[in-house]
């Protein structure tokens, strides 16, 4: 290595730490609410005197405003900046994380976990932050660092909760450590975090952005509901595509659309867009099916290993360290091949977990390896596709770039949430109110062919050539606003090749 290269490779790891240094926190933050609650849930029933029925609203009412949240936020940092929408969204959880933890009533605690929504377009907000900075392998190593920091902070989140909940004898007192962190976070955001430079145009597609939060709610609203009551399920479901087709005919249409469709089907993003959708899937549908396996009793049910909590708390948690390690590596791996290789790559590895548990269920120690390699796997695949769906839109779509990757993941979880339940509920044995092993079989049939067929899909990334992307500069040139004045020298450049 030259000294010119030392020089700048020092001068890089500066502006990643000066850029990215308390972003770093913020999402350690996220991750820690995503991660605290989960495990109090019993003493929040009890403290507030709800139903189980009810109590499962804690969870569902904060996954619907997020689904609403994070497109209409994410647009709105690209147009009036994305500092100043993390600023919004972070003081809305914080007043959120303080009503869940005094609010007398739980329509009170609702409304807290409603404001608590914004959480989830913390990390496309920080992303398009981020790549407004700093630029190249920099901006993937950011990327890397801050999804780390999420995946440890939901460990450290849910292991937090056993130990206050046995140090700390107050509920009310429990639930104020979130605030705490967030409010931490929050100083960081008001006062450290720096603000892009780089605006889109400053129309509003009003229209758009309703009929997309229609969709949002009557979509995630049916998915939710509909193994309890079908009906009311479907017909939200079916409310829900006749409101994303009145949506693309509007945005196709429109000068200044909420969505920018053409840019979002483009052979640049729309592989990626699917692939997010696949892996979602797995990984928030399989969540619950391998704690439950590794319960199982196999002198009731026949398979299983009779595990207690706590030593699946140590399997997982496993699972959870091996994809901050992938998340951190895959800028290293990526320099090495390419990003779209990186991606593959990390695909091929869940489908490989999901295939260790079809053939090798009946060994602990298969399992473990198959669960050790879904969590390095889709490390991977939580650092890749965010990079690549930024590096592969205009600087002034970045936001909402990164938004519809966000929400495309969390509806692939939720649809595999509902059809899992609905095919363990086909293979139920009566005597043991449990499914059988062929419930579980067929979710990790379904697991690796969507993960499966990701390399496939993402061969077909096409790359931009120079051409295009002078083209596309110079379009986006008509349509960006600058609230600041973009510093001498600053690459700003919109996309690069995967």
């Amino acid at each position: 290595m030259t000294t010119s290269d030392s020089a700048l490779d020092t001068k890089s790891s500066k502006r990643l730490l000066a850029v990215v240094g308390f972003l770093v926190f913020v999402e350690f933050s996220s991750g820690f609410l995503q991660g605290y609650y989960v495990p109090l849930l019993d003493r929040i029933r009890d403290n507030l005197g709800v139903s189980d029925a009810s109590i499962a609203w804690f969870i569902t009412v904060q996954t619907l405003t997020a689904g609403v949240c994070v497109p209409i936020l994410s647009k709105l940092g690209d147009i009036f900046g994305h500092r100043r929408m993390l600023r919004i969204a972070i003081i809305t959880v914080l007043i959120g994380t303080v009503l869940v933890a005094l609010a007398p009533s739980y329509p009170l605690v609702l409304l807290g976990r409603i404001l608590s929504g914004p959480l989830a377009v913390w990390l496309p907000l920080e992303l398009a932050i981020v790549h407004n900075q700093i630029k190249g392998e920099t901006a993937r190593r950011a990327i890397g660092m801050l999804i780390s920091a999420l995946t440890i902070g939901a460990l450290i989140g849910s292991l937090a909760a056993g130990l206050f909940s046995s140090v700390l004898s107050s509920t009310a007192a429990q639930l104020l450590v979130p605030v705490v962190i967030v409010a931490i976070s929050t100083i960081f955001v008001f006062t450290l975090v720096p603000e892009s430079t780089v605006r889109t145009s400053p129309t509003i597609d009003w229209l758009g952005f309703i009929l997309l939060a229609l969709f949002m709610l009557a979509l995630l609203a049916g998915i939710n509901i509909v193994t309890a009551t079908p009906v009311i399920g479907a017909v939200l479901v079916v409310a829900a595509v006749v409101l994303i087709v009145i949506f693309v005919w509007w945005e196709l249409r429109t000068r200044v659309p909420a969505l920018n469709m053409r840019l979002l089907t483009s052979n640049r993003l729309w592989p990626v867009y699917v692939t997010s959708f696949l892996f979602g899937m797995v990984l928030f549908g399989t969540q619950s099916i391998t704690t439950t396996f590794l319960a199982g009793k196999p002198e009731l049910v026949g398979y299983g290993f009779g595990l207690s909590a706590g030593v699946i708390s140590l399997t997982t948690g496993a699972n959870m360290l091996l994809a901050a390690v992938g998340a951190a590596i895959y800028s290293f791996i990526a320099r090495a091949t390419s990003l779209k290789g990186v991606l593959m790559v990390g695909s091929a590895v869940v489908a490989l977990a999901q295939l260790l548990l079809i053939f090798g269920n009946a060994s602990l120690v298969t399992v473990v390896v198959g669960i050790a390699f879904a969590g390095l796997g889709s490390g991977l695949l939580l650092g890749g596709l965010p990079a690549a769906t930024a590096e592969s839109s205009p600087a002034d779509e970045t936001g909402i770039a990164t938004g519809v990757y966000n929400s495309v993941k969390t509806l692939g979880g939720a649809l595999a949430g509902a059809v899992f339940a609905v095919v363990l509920g086909i293979f139920v044995i009566p005597e043991a109110g449990a499914s059988s092993l062929g419930g579980y079989i067929t979710i990790w049939v379904i697991c690796a062919v969507a993960t499966g067929i990701c390399p496939i899909l993402l061969s077909l990334i096409r790359s931009q050539d120079k051409g295009e992307t002078h083209d596309q500069n110079a379009h986006q040139g008509e349509n960006v606003y600058a609230a600041e004045a973009a510093r001498p020298g600053e690459d700003t450049r919109p996309t690069t090749a995967l």
